[in-house]
């Protein structure tokens, strides 16, 4: 029903879910970790991937920031006794290419390491996925150009950590601007912010 959503973030917490305002209408999002670290929250339009689960009580939608992701958690889906949760807990904890590389190996310790997943478990998607790797096309979230070095890194830290306290993308992002020098960490830019907001 859904293939993508292009909107702005409207708020993002904790457990995974984002509100994204498309054209003035609000959805609710469940996303990896691994894509909610490549959202911009400083109001830039974002392009997810998304996947409608349909429930007996409940519709749930799923973003991912590119098409691998979505198709590895997909495939994820199609194993027995995994679900949802299960599923994106592994994106969050592996990441697509990471997915790709136990299943590559048949390194089923990899996915013991997420919470959630069992042994059992883990040997199951091995075994059933680790032949149709090629449904999961090469690569996945990738951080967005120049914004890899520390400084950025710190400033997107504690822009994410004004927002999961309630303050507004922009407002947030003026804050940070405001208190900003060269080698500040994430912990004392969110502290300098805070202290710029009230």
């Amino acid at each position: 029903m859904y293939d993508f959503l292009r909107g702005t973030v409207a708020s993002v917490d904790i457990s995974g879910r984002i509100a994204l305002d498309v054209g003035g209408v609000g959805y609710s999002l469940r996303v990896s970790d691994q894509t909610r670290r490549t959202i911009p929250l400083d109001g830039r339009p974002v392009l997810l991937h998304v996947r409608l689960q349909v429930k007996e009580d409940d519709l749930v939608l799923f973003g991912f920031a590119d098409a691998a992701e979505r198709a590895a958690f997909d495939l994820l889906l199609s194993v027995q006794q995994v679900g949802p949760a299960v599923a994106l807990g592994v994106l969050s904890h592996l990441g697509t290419q990471g997915l790709r590389d136990a299943l590559s190996a048949k390194d089923a310790k990899a996915l013991t390491q997420v919470k959630g997943v069992g042994a059992k478990t883990a040997e199951r998607i091995v075994l059933e996925l680790a032949d149709k790797l090629e449904r999961i096309p090469s690569g996945g979230p990738m951080a967005e150009p120049g914004r890899s070095a520390p400084v950025a890194k710190a400033v997107e830290e504690a822009l994410r950590g004004l927002v999961v306290l309630g303050f507004g993308a922009k407002e947030a992002a003026d804050a940070l601007a405001k208190v900003q020098k060269p080698g500040m960490g994430a912990e004392e830019l969110l502290r300098l912010a805070l202290g710029a907001l009230r």
